[in-house]
């Protein structure tokens, strides 16, 4: 009998410290902890808040008529909701030129790796273009070449990176990776898209860039880097690189990657921030890339009720 008082007795105790102590630590609405409170309920309102926006289908306005721009092809798609806002030539093949850099930059980054050590040759240099600052004999690290083929559309760069793997090897596993992402109707024959030959669709960049979020999300980050300073492995020699992408520095820009040539004309790959939305926006054969950016923009705003 004294034993079953004893016991009873340390219930009754153990429940008391449990009440007075331990339940008020607790949240019991949220499940919480009761000191996380504010910031799980600001990280709840954040994601509320851009839910919202994709819970409503926008509604077109039939009597703000389809826009007009300079491009050859154009796509505009959400990529929270696969909400399509406006689709011309989307599966008509263009001459990609540098948005072939983006296809490069995701082989590199899952076949070579971003600590590899990657010679410039005298090879290296015989491609056309001097973006970038290379110099024959320096070595740079693959996470400081990919940031210069992509933020000064290096050809060179992308150049080293193939030569690096070997040119059929690098063909193979770009070929591959594109089957991979859905790309059917992309075709390329070299990683900077001097090869004019180098065609894909606006929809093929669009699954491009999805991948590219989902996957290798770092590759879009350094496209928004505006400059840096990058130390080859083997030399003192500092250089300094821009990003040629005017939009880089806009509040809106989560990444992307431009390209020209004159038979390509000027191409764009980019997502953006958009009322509450990522939404890419692909533009190839244009006469003035960022005025139909812009230009489209503006017309989903008034073609569409949020």
């Amino acid at each position: 009998m004294k034993k079953k008082f004893v016991v009873l007795a340390l219930i009754v105790f153990c429940g008391i410290i449990f009440v007075k102590f331990v339940l008020p630590v607790f949240d019991l609405g949220s499940g919480m902890p009761a000191s996380s409170e504010n910031s799980a309920a600001t990280s709840t309102a954040t994601t509320t808040n851009y839910d919202a926006g994709l819970k409503t289908i926008p509604t077109r306005n039939w009597s703000v008529l389809d826009p007009t721009t300079t491009a050859e092809g154009v796509l505009l798609e959400s990529l929270g909701d696969n909400f399509a806002f406006y689709r011309y030539n989307a599966y008509v093949m263009w001459h990609l030129a540098s948005l072939t850099k983006l296809i490069t930059a995701a082989v590199v980054v899952e076949n070579v790796g971003l600590n590899a050590k990657i010679p410039i040759t005298t090879s290296t240099m015989s491609v056309e273009g001097e973006a970038g600052n290379l110099q024959a004999g320096e070595i740079y690290n693959s996470e400081d070449l990919l940031k210069i083929m992509l933020m000064a559309s290096s050809n060179r760069a992308a150049a080293a990176f193939e030569e690096y793997l070997g040119d059929q090897k690098f063909l193979d596993l770009a070929r591959e990776k594109m089957r991979q992402i859905g790309m059917t109707q992309t075709v390329i024959y070299d990683p900077s898209g001097l090869n004019d030959a180098n065609e894909g669709t606006p929809n093929d960049i669009y699954l491009l860039l999805r991948y590219i979020i989902e996957n290798d999300p770092e590759i879009l980050t350094w496209t928004r880097l505006t400059t840096i300073s990058v130390q080859p492995l083997n030399s003192s020699r500092i250089n300094l690189v821009s990003n040629i992408d005017p939009i880089a520095s806009r509040a809106d820009f989560l990444g992307g990657k431009t390209g020209t040539t004159p038979l390509a004309k000027e191409n764009l790959a980019t997502v953006l921030e958009f009322r509450n939305r990522y939404l890419v926006a692909v533009i190839m054969g244009s006469n003035n890339r960022f005025q139909d950016l812009d230009s489209l923009l503006s017309w989903i705003n008034q073609a569409y009720k949020f």
